[in-house]
């Protein structure tokens, strides 16, 4: 196998069920590394079917169905198909065309952190090749066992195949391959998200998407060293492939052609995609869900109540797997305080009056709980193993399918 990329390593996947590496190495997800030409400077690892089944992991939801016109042509996107997807004005001196061949060309997901993997794993459960960017190689490496153990399942599950998964510590490289599409997956840190978006913007083709992932900041806000922003775009993830609605949203710029493209060709991935008509922050659901998340904060500092109560609470209502303080664990306690601070800057609200935050800093951050990615978090991680062993005593399927997610 030969690739124009360096510093790189390659997925080779095959089969369509659960990956392992050869008859000698038989543990699910290990990694055999050959050694090829110094001028390549590459790592070739190549996966195969696991003959004894697939990995044990719950079942995925499964793809939506969207009906079809009759017609066998292709669509075709026009500004007036478009308007059903946003409010905002067609940009006048906008001369951005759906690429034709996104099938062929890559997809490159930009920070290769929780997200940023599990995007990797649905944009190549469709054949479609993938490019991995993050500066960090522990992170990559991390990255790619996590695509190992989950990309030949989903592709079982969802009736693909698996496309080739690069990586690369080098974000010229990961452009200079003719992306159909960019996603920026980082930390929710507005400079580094502006930074970043701004280079992609001058290194990749005309009818390049550039998409970003953020959750709490519009991508107008992002967009200050982006020429192009009429190809910018807001795509909200949630937890692929567990959740598989993402929300779609212009950053005020954006060509409304690509509104209907991309849903497209999302739904062509086993996403289900949602369009906002209109900017909104924190989209729709994580507006819903940042009620929630500062009201428990709220209960849980004032001492109204506990988190255990809190989310018992909540799962007997709404007859939900998690309650509120489980998930902010699963999220990250430090990303949890980001987002609320931005949301309440935006606001207005003075630091002062801010009390369940400086209660969620003291208690848990300064001392380093972060949640499940530090170990102990609102809730011990004895006792998330133990929601979790209740969970599976009722049989209920298990949140996070994947170890290390």
């Amino acid at each position: 196998m030969t690739t124009k990329m360096t510093s790189q390593r390659v997925f080779a996947l095959t089969g369509r069920r659960g990956l392992c590496v050869s008859s000698k190495t038989p543990q699910l997800g290990a990694v055999r590394s050959i050694r090829t030409p110094p001028a390549l400077a590459t790592q070739v690892v190549s996966l195969r079917c696991n003959a004894q089944g697939s990995p044990t992991t719950q079942a995925l939801p499964r793809p939506i169905q969207v009906q079809r016109n009759s017609s066998t042509q292709p669509a075709v996107y026009t500004s007036s198909t478009a308007r059903a997807y946003s409010t905002d004005p067609v940009p006048t001196s906008s001369t951005w065309t759906p690429p034709a061949d996104p099938y062929v060309r890559p997809v490159v997901v930009v920070g290769i952190g929780n997200m940023g993997r599990r995007l990797a794993v649905m944009w190549a459960s469709t054949s479609r090749p993938v490019i991995i960017y993050d500066h960090s190689r522990q992170a990559l490496d991390e990255g790619l066992r996590y695509i190992g153990d989950t990309l030949g399942y989903v592709c079982s599950h969802n009736g693909g195949h698996p496309g080739k998964v690069t990586s690369t510590t080098n974000l010229r490289e990961a452009c200079d391959n003719s992306p159909w599409m960019v996603i920026e997956a980082l930390p929710e840190l507005l400079d580094l998200k502006t930074e970043v978006l701004g280079e992609v913007d001058g290194l990749i083709p005309d009818d390049c998407i550039l998409a970003t992932n953020s959750s709490s900041f519009k991508s107008r806000e992002l967009a200050g060293r982006v020429h192009h922003k009429e190809r910018l775009v807001n795509t909200h993830h949630y937890i692929p492939p567990r959740n598989i609605c993402v929300e779609i949203m212009t950053c005020g710029s954006t060509d409304p052609k690509i509104m209907p493209f991309l849903a497209d060709q999302m739904v062509d991935v086993g996403l289900r995609p949602i369009i906002v008509p209109t900017e909104s922050q924190g989209y729709i659901f994580n507006r819903i869900w940042a009620a929630a998340k500062r009201e428990t904060l709220k209960v849980l500092s004032e001492g109204v109540g506990k988190a255990d109560d809190v989310d018992a609470l909540f799962r007997d209502f709404f007859h939900a797997e998690k309650g509120p303080c489980e998930r902010m664990d699963e999220v990250g306690l430090d990303t949890i305080r980001r987002i609320e601070e931005h949301y309440l800057n935006l606001k207005g609200v003075p630091e002062d009056k801010r009390p369940w935050l400086d209660w969620l800093e003291k208690e848990y951050i300064a001392r380093g709980d972060l949640g499940e990615k530090s170990g102990e978090g609102i809730f011990t991680q004895a006792r998330r193993k133990e929601l979790a062993a209740e969970r599976k005593r009722q049989k209920k399927k298990a949140v996070e399918e994947y170890r290390g997610a």
